[in-house]
């Protein structure tokens, strides 16, 4: 509380000054020692601790009386509207109170992810770059190779109706589920000779807290999770690009996003975790010539050999034909194909469009594979991601489904 309310008003004597603070030591941080020290430096007299808290107690405990038995109904009406007025600056300073203890909260948090984040980045482990040059090989071909909810940071194990493990997942685990999805693209890649991917993270790179369920199974904190899945991932496309050249792309997901003052969701959509894991990787990256980082926050609209193509997380798509219409018409531009992870299970379509090219609905699979939320969904399917070729100006002409 700052020191001015405290104060003694310019019009207000030294027993209504008295009486206000004895009214409001709760709200203004004191006790009748502090509050003495305040009353002497504006009394003529200067009184004990325990004088000023006895004459205190002597008003209020006479007050009711004198008012019921010797003051007139004008008196009591003006002491009422008097207390009335009271009772509103106090809850107006309460409100104050209330915000500035939050701002200080804030940015207390603030300051401490700062800090988290600085520490990452300075004692973040050295990367050996390849010295390597990579060289696409066709022109008129390119993988897309979508990824989407890896949940790092989350730990459990997911039991089926007669005790058989249906899932297990960790930050453990997730490394060994990257590996071997890197160990498959590459023997694709050998097959395929194509040496360039683009590479979409449709989001959720961390499980976040969105509920206060997830205390239980988180391994890490928020900041840890991030930091770690953000220098796993440096490894992993460093490690990548030693086989071809990386386009790698991120877009946010909801369990990303950080929930800052209330918790309620998109409150600060642009509060994202993903936007400076992105950002640890591509400092972690800058020296590698065979890989490109870029964030694209909410959407990803990338073009690959004339197939346009829209990236989204996926957990506000209630109904696809209108989504895609809605995007195409709100942003002008054509789509032909949609990815979109947040469900966790693999799903295509095809949509017709009236006079214009059919459009592709591609869901992705996801790293985590089932989990309580998913399953409660009745959406589930094994972890895994797809490996798409892409050709000019033909769209997506052949698929690689990869289980984990």
């Amino acid at each position: 509380m700052t020191p001015t309310v405290i104060k003694r008003g310019s019009n207000e004597s030294i027993t209504d000054y008295h009486i206000r603070l004895g009214d409001n030591l709760e709200l203004y941080e004191l006790n009748w020692t502090k509050a003495a020290e305040l009353l002497n430096q504006e009394s003529e007299e200067e009184y004990t601790e325990s004088r000023w808290r006895k004459k205190y107690a002597s008003y209020v405990e006479w007050k009711p009386i004198i008012l019921e038995k010797y003051a007139t109904s004008e008196v009591v009406d003006e002491v009422q509207d008097a207390t009335i007025e009271l009772k509103k600056e106090r809850i107006k300073l309460q409100t104050e109170k209330i915000e500035y203890n939050k701002m200080i909260r804030e940015q207390g948090r603030a300051d401490l992810l700062e800090e988290k984040i600085i520490e990452a980045v300075n004692n973040r482990p050295t990367i050996h770059i390849p010295d390597i040059h990579i060289k696409k090989n066709n022109a008129k071909r390119d993988f897309l190779f979508p990824i989407a909810d890896m949940h790092d940071g989350v730990s459990f194990k997911l039991f089926g109706w007669e005790g058989e493990l249906l899932n297990e997942y960790s930050p453990e685990i997730l490394e060994k589920r990257m590996w071997k999805l890197l160990e498959e693209f590459v023997s694709i890649n050998d097959e395929q000779k194509i040496n360039h991917v683009t590479l979409p993270n449709l989001g959720d790179s961390i499980d976040g807290i969105l509920r206060m369920s997830q205390l239980m199974s988180l391994k890490m904190g928020v900041t840890d999770s991030a930091i770690h899945f953000a220098e796993f991932m440096s490894q992993w496309l460093n490690e990548l690009s030693k086989y071809c050249l990386v386009d790698y792309f991120s877009i946010f997901g909801n369990h990303d996003q950080l929930r800052l003052l209330s918790g309620k969701r998109d409150e600060f959509p642009h509060e994202n975790a993903q936007k400076w894991i992105t950002k640890l990787i591509s400092a972690n990256l800058k020296d590698n010539k065979n890989v490109s980082v870029t964030n694209c926050n909410e959407f990803m609209y990338l073009d690959i050999l004339g197939t346009k193509i829209l990236g989204v997380h996926g957990e506000n798509e209630k109904n696809l034909e209108n989504s895609i219409k809605d995007y195409s018409l709100t942003y002008n531009k054509p789509i032909h194909l949609l990815l979109s992870g947040h469900l966790h299970h693999s799903h295509e379509k095809t949509i017709g469009m009236s006079g214009m090219r059919d459009i592709e609905y591609v869901q992705s699979p996801s790293i985590i594979g089932i989990d309580d939320y998913s399953l409660k969904l009745k959406k589930t399917s094994n972890a895994g991601a797809k490996v798409m070729i892409l050709e000019e100006n033909k769209g997506r002409t052949l698929t690689y489904n990869i289980r984990l």
